[in-house]
């Protein structure tokens, strides 16, 4: 019989085949959209190599800039929709994924049949991937974003005098925060979608669940506010509301088993002190270990328009104040 270790370590990998393989696509796919859009760039390049001393207005006017705003405008439009349905397919895919684990983890501790919706069926009762929901406004908005970032970016390099080079530069990094974004809301969708079908299952099986523990992926990446919330223990009314990104899933608590997990603090205390100064930051480590604040309290929420709350680390100056 799997123990509730053997069932994270499973979930939480087969997670991150998921993740990696959506992540890849997306990233494949906008470097064909980046390639295409080259040309225009080194045009615009031409074009501005024979204006001598360009002012931000000559800049403007330039056919070839307006031609290069245009294209990635209209190029990010289109990966957005890309991005639509990566994000849908990934939502249900991982749905899926935590409908069949939970499902197969309550089977192997002797209970038959656990119930839980058609993987589907729960996706499409996902508030955020309901039409007109803020996430797609905010994935919507990726194309004009963008595309005005680098306007400004490439009329301030004008007047700083970028070489070339540095103008080339500045929109391949431009270019690369909206790939960045891209990422960070399709996983941070496709990871929520886990964790609400996990906690379907545990509603569904209410007779023989009874709550969920809080599992982080602990090493040295774990974010602070996620260690703060390792091995806390929560009803099944309560969503599992992490941060963008989060590696975090949830373990059930099931009826009649014991299991004992480790606290966040608990996994911390172990490792060695300038582990700890390294995760932490000299500051915060030493105000808790003078006592100042509980390792629990670095833990806090904040305000998403697309998620609504979210978990957030707690700033020393909060933690220590009065």
């Amino acid at each position: 019989m799997p123990t509730i270790t053997d069932f994270a370590d499973q979930f939480m990998k087969a997670l991150r085949r998921n993740d990696v393989e959506t992540l890849g696509r997306l990233a494949r796919t906008y470097k064909v959209l980046y390639d295409g859009l080259t040309d225009k760039l080194d045009v615009y390049l031409l074009a501005l190599s024979k204006l001598e001393s360009p002012t931000k207005g000559q800049v403007f006017r330039l056919a070839q800039y307006r031609n290069l705003l245009k294209a990635v405008e209209a190029e990010l439009s289109k990966y957005s929709a890309y991005v639509e349905f990566e994000i849908r397919a990934g939502a249900e895919k991982n749905a899926d994924l935590a409908l069949r684990m939970t499902q197969k983890y309550l089977g192997s501790l002797g209970y038959s049949l656990p119930k839980s919706l058609p993987a589907n069926t729960f996706v499409a009762m996902l508030g955020y991937l309901q039409e007109g929901s803020p996430l797609w406004d905010r994935l919507e908005m990726l194309s004009k974003t963008h595309a005005m970032k680098l306007a400004d970016a490439l009329l301030e390099g004008e007047a700083l005098g970028y070489s070339p080079i540095k103008v080339a530069r500045t929109f391949q990094t431009i270019m690369g925060g909206g790939l960045t974004d891209a990422m960070r809301m399709t996983r941070t969708t496709m990871l929520y979608a886990s964790r609400e079908a996990s906690r379907s299952v545990y509603l569904a099986n209410s007779d023989i669940v009874e709550g969920w523990v809080w599992h982080a992926a602990l090493d040295s990446t774990t974010c602070v506010a996620c260690l703060a919330m390792h091995g806390t223990k929560h009803s099944l009314d309560e969503r599992m509301d992490s941060h963008y990104n989060c590696r975090c899933t949830s373990l059930p608590i099931v009826k009649g088993y014991d299991d004992v997990y480790q606290t966040g603090e608990e996994w911390f205390s172990q490792l060695a002190e300038a582990q700890q100064r390294q995760v932490l930051g000299q500051g915060a480590w030493q105000a808790w270990k003078d006592g100042k604040f509980k390792f629990s309290e670095l833990a806090g929420r904040r305000h998403d328009d697309v998620f609504g709350e979210m978990l957030s680390r707690v700033p020393l100056s909060e933690l220590i104040e009065g």
